[in-house]
């Protein structure tokens, strides 16, 4: 196993903290507008006239799309550094978002959340951000910063988009591409580079598409597999729950859509106060291989008997479980794979994490369906805890702090 470069010098806290205000905002700006059009994105494809296949092929090209560019832009941002490609990024979701609210054919739609998805697989490259501008210490902490922006930005972005959605279905999409491009120029603004770009570097056609030939290789014979693996079954097993809820709490507890959105707030909430304030205290105690482990046994246990309960409080209580295990183990298996991987190679790295949930986010829901459809809604939501279960086993030979 390739030892850690240590960190040289430790950022002063001040700039620390402006580096990761102004991340934290344009993770969050950009994840609201992304939180806006989904909603809304069964009821626009209808309108197209297509089926049930379309809208699924709809809702995983995204995940697909950032499966497959997350490495390949972790990897150019290793050379050219992090600022270049999140502006583009920025840049790209504003684009698509222009061209989604114009399309009136379904391959137009399909096409702008093709876009969208390829650009917003500079997540990875907002991790590794983190990582440069973070000592080890505070590492957690800064991932669970990433992981409240995405938090705020779905708490946030289905409201908005209920109120705007009034006036047009087009309405919202228009909003979020003024918002992504506002933020795009917020952060030309106050984002400084975080990793100086090696002019060395060459970037053909070879090497830019290895991250993509060699991504089986990596996410099964790389060192840090087994941790690729309990982000993959996590992500799993919260993917399959966001898939089917909205159908579960309506046939059980006649939710509808303003319900649904209340529900999903609450939780949204609480997981990121988890990842922006409780994260990062909590991790220094027990470490980040313990806050895993507990909080994937609370995902299991908030999401087995979650299809079965009659009650309301029960269920808010079962939501909060499910919020709270994913909050603290998603950014903590991040925070370990950063730790354990050198500093010149963290994009590349994390890129091949995020596509590991990029991959879970696509099979997660269609396992879900599957098992909803044909065994009924406790199947699917046992399933969702036996695979959380599944990571709690992986963490046995999962590579320690160091």
């Amino acid at each position: 196993m390739p030892s850690v470069e240590p960190v040289t010098e430790a950022p002063r806290t001040d700039q620390r903290r402006a580096a990761l205000l102004v991340l934290f905002l344009t993770v969050a700006i950009d994840l609201l507008g992304f939180g806006i059009v989904i909603p809304f994105l069964p009821l626009y494809v209808q309108r197209m006239h297509v089926g049930a296949f379309g809208i699924g092929l709809v809702l995983s090209i995204y995940s697909m799309m950032q499966l497959l560019f997350a490495p390949v832009l972790g990897r150019i941002s290793d050379h050219v550094g992090r600022r270049p490609i999140i502006m583009l990024g920025l840049l790209g979701s504003a684009v698509s978002y222009t061209i989604y609210g114009f399309a009136s054919s379904f391959p137009l739609l399909l096409f702008s959340r093709a876009v969208h998805g390829a650009c917003a697989a500079t997540v990875s490259t907002a991790q590794a951000y983190v990582a440069d501008t973070t000592d080890e210490s505070n590492r957690a902490h800064g991932m669970g910063m990433i992981g409240a922006a995405f938090g705020l930005g779905f708490v946030l972005g289905p409201a908005l988009g209920g109120l705007l959605g009034h006036a047009s279905l087009r309405t919202p999409v228009f909003f979020a591409a003024g918002l992504t491009f506002a933020n795009l120029i917020f952060a030309a603004v106050r984002l400084p580079e975080s990793h100086p770009p090696d002019p060395r570097a060459r970037l053909d056609f070879a090497r830019l598409a290895d991250p993509i030939m060699g991504l089986p290789r990596q996410l099964l014979r790389h060192h840090l597999n087994e941790l690729f693996t309990i982000a993959f079954l996590a992500t799993f097993a919260i993917a399959a729950f966001e898939a089917t809820f909205a159908i579960m709490v309506f046939a059980r507890f006649g939710y509808g859509p303003s319900g649904v959105g209340g529900l999903l707030a609450y939780a949204g909430l609480l997981q990121a106060l988890v990842q922006g304030y409780l994260l990062g205290k909590v991790v220094k105690r027990i470490g980040e291989l313990t806050l895993i482990r507990g909080g994937l046994i609370a995902l299991a246990i908030g999401l087995a008997p979650m299809a079965s309960v009659s009650s309301p409080a029960i269920l808010f209580v079962l939501l909060a479980m499910v919020a709270i295990g994913y909050g603290f183990a998603s950014p903590s298996v991040a925070s370990l794979i950063s730790k354990r991987t050198e500093r010149r190679l963290q994009g590349e790295v994390l890129g091949i994490n995020q596509s590991a949930l990029s991959l879970a986010r696509i099979f997660g829901p269609i396992a879900a369906g599957f098992a909803y459809q044909n065994f009924g809604p406790s199947a699917a939501y046992i399933g969702a805890a036996l695979v959380a279960l599944g990571a709690l086993a992986m963490t046995r030979k999962a590579p320690r702090e160091s």
